[in-house]
C-alpha cells in the first residue's frame, strides 16, 4: 500500500507539472480587422502556466499575402523588462506605440512589446515567458503598402475594456496578453491532463487490488 501511495503522488506531480490553460484566435471574420490583403489574417495563441506560476504565451500570426514587418502585443502599464524571462523571443522593444510612430491605422495607443520581424515571411511566431498572468488585451501588426494601400491588422476591440472572464476564444475581439499581477494559484488542469491523471490512478489501483487478491 505504501508503494501505491508513493506512485500516486508521483502521478499527480507529473500530470500537473504542465498545467494547460487557454487557447484562442482572432481572424478576419472573428475579432481581427485586416486592411486590404490582410483581411483574412489569423492570430492564434496558446497560454499555459507551470506549477511555479511561470506563464508562457505562444502566438502565431498568419497572412496569405504581403510579409509581416512588425508585431505588437499589449502588456500592463506596470510591466517591466524584469518580467521578461528566458525563453522569450529575442529582439523585442518595450514601450508605448501609436499611429504617429510608424503604426498606420492603429486606432489608439498601446503599451506593449514590439518585435520587428524579417519582413520577408507571411507567418511569424512569438513567445513571451513571464511571471505575469493573462488579461484580455490588444494586438497590432503591419507591413508596407500594397497598390497604394497601407497594410496592417489589429483586434476589433482595440483600446476598449471588457469584464469577460478569462477563457478560450477571444471574448469578442481581444487576445490574451500579460497582465499586471502574478498568478498565485495554478489553474485547473485541462480535461486531457485530468484524463491522463485519472487513467494512471485507475491503473495503479487495479495493480494494487490484483496484488492484494494474491
Amino acid at each position: 500500500m505504501k508503494k501505491l501511495i508513493i506512485a500516486i503522488i508521483f502521478s499527480v506531480f507529473f500530470a500537473t507539472n504542465g498545467w494547460a490553460t487557454y487557447s484562442g484566435s482572432i481572424s478576419g471574420d472573428d475579432g481581427l480587422y485586416g486592411a486590404g490583403i490582410w483581411s483574412d489574417g489569423v492570430l492564434s495563441w496558446n497560454v499555459n502556466v507551470n506549477s511555479n506560476n511561470i506563464w508562457t504565451y505562444n502566438y502565431y500570426f498568419d497572412v496569405e499575402n504581403k510579409a509581416i514587418s512588425h508585431m505588437i502585443f499589449e502588456v500592463s502599464s506596470t510591466f517591466t523588462a524584469a518580467n521578461i524571462l528566458p525563453g522569450t523571443t529575442g529582439g523585442y522593444d518595450l514601450g508605448t506605440y501609436s499611429s504617429s510612430n510608424g503604426n498606420p491605422g492603429m486606432p489608439g495607443s498601446v503599451f506593449g512589446l514590439k518585435w520587428d520581424t524579417s519582413g520577408t515571411l507571411t507567418e511569424e511566431s512569438i513567445t513571451i515567458v513571464t511571471d505575469r498572468a493573462p488579461m484580455w488585451g490588444d494586438f497590432y501588426a503591419k507591413d508596407g503598402v500594397d497598390s497604394g494601400e497601407k497594410i496592417y491588422a489589429y483586434n476589433t476591440q482595440f483600446g476598449s475594456d471588457t469584464l469577460a472572464s478569462l477563457g478560450n476564444g477571444n471574448a469578442g475581439g481581444w487576445a490574451l496578453v500579460p497582465d499586471t499581477g502574478t498568478g498565485s494559484t495554478p489553474p485547473v488542469p485541462e480535461p486531457g491532463t485530468m484524463l491522463l491523471l485519472g487513467t494512471g490512478l485507475i491503473g495503479l489501483v487495479g495493480v494494487h487490488r490484483k496484488k492484494h487478491k494474491k
